[in-house]
C-alpha cells in the first residue's frame, strides 16, 4: 500500500533544480509537495533560469472547438449578463430599502440583492478573466494573484444568496400559511436581523476551508515571455475524505439538495393555500410561485451534479467536462442576475416603487395579480407596499371581505 507513496516521494527528492539556484526557496518546496502527493507529474516540471515554468497546475485546453465555446459563453456572454445583474441587483437593493417597501420579506430580498451582486462580480472575475488568461500576461498575473482569495469570497456570496432566498421563502410561508401569532413573532425586527446575521456567519464559516485549498506560486510564462503567477491546489483539495465529506455530502445537504427540497415544499404549501384554497384559481399567482422554484432548479442542477460526481465525470468525460463546467458557471451568474426581471414583471409594489423613483410615475392603486412568491408579505402594517401585496392574496380567497389589520409592530425598520 505504501509503494506508490514512496515512488512519488522519491520523484520529488530527485527533482532537478538548476545549479546556482537557492534550493531553500518556498516555490521549490511547494513543487516537491505536489509531486510527492501525485498532484502533478514530475516530467511536467520545467525551469527558465531559476523560475519554474507556468503550466504546472493550470492546463488550458488546446481544442479549438472548446476555446471558441469558452470565449463566446464565458468570455463574452457571461460578463454581459453579470454586468446586467450587478446593475439590476443594485436597483433591487435600492427599491427594497425604500421606506414604503420595508417589511420582513423585503428585507431578505434586499439582502439577497446584495449577495447576488457579489456572486455576479466574483463570477466575472473568476470565469471571464480566466478565459483570456492564455492571451494576456497582465490578465494571467491578476488572475493568478487574486483567484485564491476571490474564489472563497464568491462562494461566501453564493451561500448567502441561497440562504437569503430560503429566508424569504420561509417568511412567505409563515405569512401565508401560519397563525397570526406566529406571523407577528417571525416579522419582528429582532427576529429578521438575527436570521440575517446567522446567514452571514454560517456562510463565512462554511466556506473557510476554501481559503486553504490553493496557494500561489511565481512562474515564468514561456508563451507570453514574462513572469506570472499561478494557483496550485493544496494537498487538502485532493484528500479523499475531504472530498467525500465536504464536496459531496455537505454540499448536497447545505447548498443543493437541502435548499432545493425546502423551497419546493414551502412553495407547495403556499400554492395550496393561495390557489387551491380559494374559490377561483389564479393562474398568474401559480406561475409566479413556480417560476422561482424552476429558476433555482434549472440553474443549480448542473452545479450539483458536477460537485457530487466530480471525480467520476472527470474520468468518464475527460476534457469534455469543461463544456459542462462552463455552462454551470454561466447559470450561476445568470441565476444571480435575473431576479429583477421577475420582480418587475410579477410584483406591482416593486414596479410601482421603481417607476415612482426613476420615472416619477405615480403608483397605481390596483394591481393585476400577485407578485413572485417571495414577495408575499405579512398582513398590513405601516408599509403601504406590503399592505397591497397581502391584500391581493386575501382578496383572491375572500373577494368581499377586507383584510384584518395586523399590529403595527410587524414592520422591519
Amino acid at each position: 500500500m505504501d509503494e506508490p507513496v514512496d515512488i512519488y516521494e522519491q520523484a520529488a527528492l530527485n527533482m532537478s533544480i538548476p545549479e546556482g539556484c537557492d534550493v531553500t526557496r518556498t516555490v521549490y518546496a511547494s513543487i516537491k509537495q505536489l509531486i510527492s502527493h501525485d498532484i502533478i507529474d514530475p516530467s511536467s516540471v520545467g525551469f527558465q533560469s531559476c523560475e519554474p515554468l507556468c503550466g504546472l497546475c493550470y492546463h488550458g485546453s488546446k481544442e479549438w472547438d472548446y476555446i471558441r465555446f469558452n470565449i463566446i459563453v464565458v468570455g463574452i456572454i457571461l460578463p454581459i449578463v453579470g454586468v446586467f445583474g450587478i446593475v439590476g441587483n443594485a436597483i433591487s437593493a435600492f427599491v427594497y430599502s425604500r421606506p414604503e417597501m420595508r417589511c420582513s420579506t423585503n428585507f431578505y430580498l434586499f439582502s439577497l440583492a446584495c449577495s447576488d451582486t457579489g456572486v455576479a462580480l466574483t463570477g466575472i472575475f473568476l470565469f471571464s478573466l480566466e478565459t483570456f488568461r492564455p492571451f494576456s500576461l497582465t490578465v494571467a498575473r491578476m488572475s493568478g494573484q487574486l483567484s485564491a482569495i476571490v474564489y472563497p469570497m464568491g462562494m461566501i456570496a453564493q451561500t448567502c444568496s441561497v440562504y437569503f432566498t430560503m429566508c424569504a421563502g420561509v417568511d412567505c410561508f409563515v405569512q401565508v400559511c401560519l397563525p397570526e401569532k406566529v406571523r407577528r413573532a417571525f416579522s419582528r425586527k429582532e427576529t429578521v436581523h438575527f436570521l440575517a446575521i446567522c446567514v452571514l456567519i454560517f456562510s463565512v464559516l462554511y466556506n473557510v476551508p476554501h481559503f486553504f485549498e490553493g496557494f500561489v506560486i511565481d512562474c515564468y510564462h514561456k508563451d507570453l515571455g514574462g513572469m506570472s503567477k499561478e494557483v496550485c491546489p493544496a494537498t487538502l483539495r485532493y484528500n479523499e475524505l475531504y472530498q467525500s465529506i465536504y464536496y459531496k455530502y455537505m454540499y448536497a445537504i447545505f447548498l443543493a439538495v437541502g435548499p432545493l427540497i425546502t423551497l419546493i415544499v414551502l412553495n407547495t404549501f403556499i400554492i395550496g393555500v393561495s390557489v387551491f384554497g380559494s374559490s377561483a384559481s389564479n393562474t398568474d399567482d401559480t406561475m409566479s410561485l413556480i417560476l422561482v422554484v424552476l429558476l433555482f432548479i434549472s440553474c443549480n442542477t448542473i452545479a450539483l451534479i458536477i460537485n457530487i460526481f466530480e471525480s467520476y465525470l472527470s474520468e468518464t468525460l475527460g476534457s469534455k467536462i469543461n463544456y459542462i463546467v462552463d455552462l454551470s458557471n454561466f447559470l450561476v451568474v445568470f441565476n444571480s442576475s435575473f431576479n429583477i426581471i421577475i420582480y418587475i414583471k410579477y410584483s406591482r409594489p416593486f414596479a410601482d416603487t421603481l417607476f415612482s423613483y426613476f420615472c416619477r410615475r405615480k403608483p397605481k392603486t390596483e394591481s393585476p395579480g400577485l407578485g413572485p412568491p417571495i414577495m408575499i408579505t405579512e398582513k398590513p402594517s405601516r408599509s403601504k407596499k406590503c399592505k397591497e401585496t397581502l391584500s391581493r392574496l386575501l382578496v383572491a380567497s375572500q373577494p368581499e371581505t377586507p383584510p384584518p389589520v395586523m399590529p403595527v409592530g410587524s414592520d422591519v425598520v
